[in-house]
């Protein structure tokens, strides 16, 4: 018997032409695959209706949802429903499993219903979902007559007068799927779906346009915004066909490490296979993708604005005559009052009432925008209505309608440049408008006096307009190899042009090209370092550009995305401000007092350690490194004198007990109290120094599912190392005491031979469990740098995060004889990287370019295995 002999011939058909089509889809023709996919299906049910025979009722067989728009893609559910004009004879369940059974066999998703048209109707009344979904039924097979009732039904007694109620379930649909899947337009890792400017916005836009039309009202947009409208649907459409197929399964989210098949199949292809080049056209492929989400969810939001406003306010007096403001947003008066100087002051009126545009008023804007910036360029008072905006407390509303439009890209043909740049990593959410925008908008919320402490140091800045224009700024200049600088050298030619002072380009400027150095600083040199501080304060002259610095730096970091800005990263930014600023504010430390500070850290030390033995702490006082005094507190040491102790007490009672060369070597100790960062732990480890023990204890901690954030490494001069590590909470269901257990069970383990760390944590990344998902694969950098400290080599290792890297870089340094004092966890271009602050064995820097070269390729190497 053949596999399929028991298939009527209609689904043997669909099978094969089903498989042919996957072929041909796989191969890169996507194009036409939802068209066909939905007739090929079409063809099944008219076939396997012919092949059931007459019946004795009326009947239709009705499509809907995606099925009856004809948008199947290869992960689509199939949605039908028999349609009955009055009753539901006897004969319907036998007849509709018949025509779906063959299907099921298919493997395909059905969604099924047997309904008479009184049922629909009172169904779509109750539930906006089925009215959604009978919005586009479509009939497949049956009576003529049974559907046009359903049609005349439909109309007038659901569209007719449920019009409104629907509007307002799909708003507070629309609400619900902001929180759950995020606006699609504008992040990386989009939700073609559901997202906002996703697929469902286009759909709404249809579906209650067709409502308006119930209703006997005037419709919101063209025809010829209609079909582009249908175009860009399209496009997202062949998008989630690819990305099912790239997927091998149904999903909607464009997860990073299904981005390059999805945009292969796409048509987005890459010179070579290199991940730069890769990464090249994927960054095309969502350029492409984000500007079609934009526009479709414009379109959406003007549909609700204007159709269906909801405003409870009174609506607000507009300064500008020639505007008036309704609750479906702002307009002109007249058209021909649609000037440049008018249409600027109505995205500032846009930035103070909160009140968009209307639809019709960008359209004027949008089909000329060229015109308008043109009678605006290079004068003085266009920047100071911007920066108005900026500083407007709904500035979000109108540069969302400055860039809908059009009008901030002519204007400013530099953010045109990069605006739909995006980089393919997992570090930046937004395109760089987006994040510009972002940016901008997050200053003027500090300069307004929110975000808590960052509100009231913004208070203190002199003039608010030189940091929004850093803001603005900042990121103009990405695809540059210096993006800082190419930015700083744009803000100083468009600032000259509209005619600012010397004064505030070179403030402005400054700004731009030193935007990253706090965040840098901060995430890869070791604060407690007075060189450090020192180089910063260097740069920045003042605690007035200090401020605006740090505000610019933390409004870039939180308009970059999670792994830019955390608890974390605003703990060291934030100590590295006060340290700077300290050092501005009452000059630099000079050399003579250093021995006088480090005599008074000593006195402080043994006041914080009282209780203990004198004698101890004295002589661990000598014994520890004088980096110790500056990095920690004098109650933290006194804290590593008492967890020594224990230390070498455990370790004389191990060699008690073992009397032979492993007898105390795998003894540690760890004391855990809460870090500085919320949801951080500071763990001090206490052990005996020996080969590999940093490696070691880095490789225990990712073993048991532990972020490592930071590390700072003391070794003591009488053969006791004290690592003190940051890292994130331990996992989810786990007590921390419990983990910590673990991790000082497997350090022990591991250095006396008994646990293979490496096999491991190999074991672990291939889990399903610990592998999460995909990130960017990116080509690793290694940075060796002499310059930046004056006692340490400073080494950067960047390349896709995976469990065990720290463990496998502190390995790979340690084979070259390199000790570790400092440890980081930064991302650096995208990559999650580990920053090391190094000496060789005679305590110097690692100067021998030929030991340079060789730890670069086995860095290198180590970075990219497993």
């Amino acid at each position: 018997m053949q596999p399929d002999s028991h298939l009527p011939e209609s689904a043997r058909r669909l099978k094969q032409a089903r498989a042919d089509l996957w072929t041909r889809a796989e191969a890169g023709a996507v194009g036409g695959f939802a068209w066909e996919y939905t007739h090929l299906v079409d063809r099944y049910f008219e076939r396997r209706v012919r092949e059931a025979g007459p019946q004795r009722f009326a009947f239709t067989l009705v499509a809907v949802g995606g099925y009856g728009r004809g948008r199947l893609c290869p992960g689509s559910d199939v949605d039908v429903f028999l349609l009955f004009k009055r009753r539901i004879p006897s004969g319907a369940e036998p007849f509709i499993k018949t025509l779906l059974f063959p299907l099921w066999d298919l493997g395909l998703d059905l969604g099924h219903g047997v309904r008479t048209v009184a049922d629909c109707v009172s169904l779509a009344r109750k539930d906006f979902q089925v009215l959604a979904s009978l919005m586009d039924a479509r009939p497949l097979a049956g009576d003529a007559e049974v559907f046009e009732t359903f049609k005349a039904a439909f109309a007038a007694r659901v569209l007719n007068r449920s019009g409104e109620t629907f509007a307002a379930s799909l708003r507070e649909h629309n609400e619900a799927r902001a929180t759950q899947y995020g606006d699609a337009s504008a992040l990386l890792e989009p939700e073609i779906k559901n997202g906002l400017g996703g697929l469902r916005d286009g759909q709404q836009v249809a579906w209650l346009t067709r409502v308006l039309k119930a209703l006997g009202r005037n419709p919101i947009f063209l025809p010829e915004e209609l079909a582009r409208l249908r175009e860009d649907q399209a496009f997202l459409n062949r998008v989630r066909t690819a990305l099912h197929l790239a997927a091998k399964r149904k999903t909607d989210r464009l997860f990073f490490d299904l981005q390059p098949p999805t945009a292969r199949l796409m048509g987005f292809t890459s010179r070579t296979a290199s991940p730069e080049d890769t990464g090249l056209a994927v960054e095309f492929f969502l350029s492409r993708l984000h500007q079609a989400m934009t526009r479709i969810k414009a379109m959406r939001e003007a549909l609700f604005q204007e159709a269906f406003p909801v405003r409870t306010a009174p609506l607000p007096e507009l300064s500008i005559r020639n505007l008036a403001a309704g609750p479906e947003g702002i307009r002109f008066r007249r058209q021909v009052e649609a000037t440049p100087d008018n249409v600027l002051g109505a995205f500032l009126e846009s930035a103070r009432t909160g009140l968009p545009l209307t639809w019709g008023a960008r359209r004027i804007v949008r089909r000329d925008p060229a015109r308008f910036a043109a009678g605006l360029a290079g004068r003085s008072e266009t920047l100071s209505i911007l920066v108005e905006i900026f500083l407007a407390p709904h500035c979000r509303t109108a540069l969302d309608g400055l860039l809908e439009t059009r009008l901030l890209p002519a204007l400013f043909p530099e953010f045109a440049e990069v605006e739909h740049l995006i980089q393919f990593n997992d570090y930046h959410v937004h395109p760089v408008g987006r994040h510009t925008l972002a940016t901008v908008a997050l200053l003027s919320d500090f300069l307004r006096g929110d975000g808590g402490w960052t509100g009231e140091l913004a208070a203190g800045v002199a003039d608010p307009a030189r940091l929004v224009l850093a803001g603005f700024f900042h990121d103009l200049g990405k695809g540059a190899p210096d993006h800082s600088g190419a930015g700083a050298a744009m803000a100083r030619e468009v600032l000259a042009r509209y005619g600012r002072t010397p004064e505030v380009i070179e403030d402005v400027a400054f700004l731009v090209e030193h935007h990253l150095l706090l965040p840098k600083t901060a995430t890869r040199r070791d604060l407690s370092d007075e060189r450090t501080v020192a180089d910063v304060a260097a740069v920045v002259g003042d605690t007035a550009r200090l401020d605006m610095l740090h505000l610019l730096s933390t409004a870039d970091s939180m308009a970059t995305g999670p792994r830019a800005w955390n608890s974390w990263t605003r703990s060291l930014l934030g100590e590295l401000y006060f340290k700077v600023r300290n050092l501005l504010r009452h000059g630099p430390l000079a050399e003579p007092d250093a021995a006088r500070r480090l005599a008074d850290a000593k006195l402080a030390v043994l006041a914080a350690a009282h209780d203990q033995d004198p004698e101890f702490v004295d002589a661990a006082m000598r014994a520890m490194p004088s980096r110790a005094f500056l990095a920690l507190t004098p109650e933290a040491i006194a804290g590593h004198v008492r967890l020594v102790r224990k230390l070498w007490a455990a370790v004389a009672e191990d060699r008690m007990r073992k009397p032979s060369s492993i007898g105390g070597k795998g003894v540690n100790l760890i004391e855990a109290a809460p870090g500085r960062a919320e949801n951080t732990y500071k763990l001090t480890i206490a052990a005996v120094d020996q080969p590999r023990l940093f490696a070691t204890i880095a490789g225990a901690l990712s073993l048991h599912g532990l972020n490592i954030l930071a590390a700072d490494i003391f070794s003591w001069k009488d053969g006791t190392a004290v690592d003190v590590f940051t890292v994130g909470e331990p996992p989810e269901n786990l007590y921390a005491e419990e983990v910590w257990a673990r991790v000082v069970r497997s350090v022990s383990y591991a250095m006396v031979g008994k646990l293979d760390l490496a096999a491991r944590l190999e074991e672990r990344g291939r889990s399903p469990l610990t592998r999460g998902r995909g990130r960017p694969r990116l080509g690793p950098l290694v940075t060796i740098d002499n310059q930046a400290s004056d006692f340490y080599t400073v080494i950067e290792v960047a390349a896709t995060d995976r469990t065990g890297f720290l463990f496998d870089m502190a390995r790979t340094l340690a084979a070259h004889e390199l000790s570790i004092h400092v440890a980081m966890i930064t991302t650096i271009k995208g990559r999650a990287a580990d920053v090391f602050h190094v000496r060789t064995q005679d305590g110097q820097r690692l100067l021998d370019e030929a030991r340079q070269d060789a730890l670069r390729r086995d860095l290198l190497a180590a970075s990219t295995a497993r």
